[in-house]
């Protein structure tokens, strides 16, 4: 089961009058939430229940592992900003509209869990099978210039390890189903 928990959030979270075609889109973003202790879980039902801000991420995955879908998706979600941080190298590439963000929770100061980890390349990997035009893995601040998610830009060696291995993921999925 590629995601643990379902809830979709509030309607200012997402684009809810478009749909967007799979072949569209052409990147995976990295965010993370900010926050400490929390879970895949919670966030999802906070942007179900309490999001005010024209703001959300397709998936939300933990340090357990667990993963949170809250926008389905095909639906364009309020994640990459307005850019009023800036212009990342991406910046002129990706945005909201093709690309699928996901968003990790707990990572503040220190990168992810190995279970996190798995459930990321879980969660890629079945990105990638229904997305066949993914050519970028990237962080928020490749984009923007936003320090999100913080640890990874910070770090930016394990970012660049992080960004490989999920591209060889993406890259895998895509070769066997040339083959396939």
């Amino acid at each position: 089961m590629v995601f643990d928990y379902k809830r979709i959030a509030k309607p200012n979270s997402f684009k809810q009058d478009y749909i967007r075609s799979f072949d569209t889109v052409k990147g995976v973003v990295i965010h993370y939430t900010d926050n400490r202790g929390d879970t895949a879980r919670n966030n999802a039902d906070y942007f179900a229940t309490g999001n005010m801000r024209a703001a959300g991420a397709n998936v939300f995955i933990d340090r357990e592992g667990k993963s949170a879908l809250s926008v389905p998706l095909k639906y364009v979600a309020w994640s990459v900003g307005d850019h009023s941080n800036g212009e990342g190298k991406l910046y002129y590439i990706l945005n909201n509209y093709n690309t699928i963000s996901i968003e990790l929770c707990d990572i503040i100061d220190r990168g992810m869990s190995e279970k996190q980890f798995k459930k990321l390349k879980k969660v890629v990997k079945y990105i990638a099978k229904k997305c066949p035009n993914i050519e970028y893995v990237c962080r928020h601040y490749d984009i923007t210039t936003k320090v999100c998610p913080a640890y990874y830009v910070t770090h930016n060696r394990e970012w660049l390890t992080l960004q490989r291995q999920l591209l060889e993921v993406v890259n895998k999925v895509h070769k066997e189903g040339k083959n396939g």
